[in-house]
């Protein structure tokens, strides 16, 4: 889980994130970026049923992307962050899901080499 400061938990600052945010895409996420004033990122992830009709499926996928941003929340840019997951994500195993979020994040400039 995130930290509190982390969390883009408001449903307003959500909807703000999804309507002005930058849209960055690859066939596994989608990520809405808006840059604030806060000096730190503020995350959430978005897994809905048509990735997977399973919780535990949802709650997995939803586990690995918040670890890895967790561990690593220093190297992205501030702003607000809304993570969507795609239903073809759900096929792809632990190491290559945090792979492929990686690989989005720097060609789109999110995260610090």
């Amino acid at each position: 889980m995130f930290a509190k400061k982390n969390r883009l938990a408001k449903t307003r600052d959500v909807k703000t994130a999804f309507e002005r945010g930058r849209g960055f895409f690859n066939p596994f996420f989608t990520v809405k970026y808006l840059k604030t004033t806060k000096p730190f990122g503020r995350f959430t992830i978005v897994v809905s049923t048509k990735v997977s009709k399973k919780a535990v499926e949802r709650n997995r996928l939803k586990r690995l992307l918040r670890d890895f941003i967790r561990r690593n929340i220093g190297s992205f840019a501030p702003g607000d962050y809304a993570v969507i997951v795609k239903p073809s994500a759900a096929k792809l195993q632990s190491k290559e899901l945090v792979q492929k979020f990686v690989v989005l994040a720097k060609t789109s400039k999110l995260q610090k080499l």
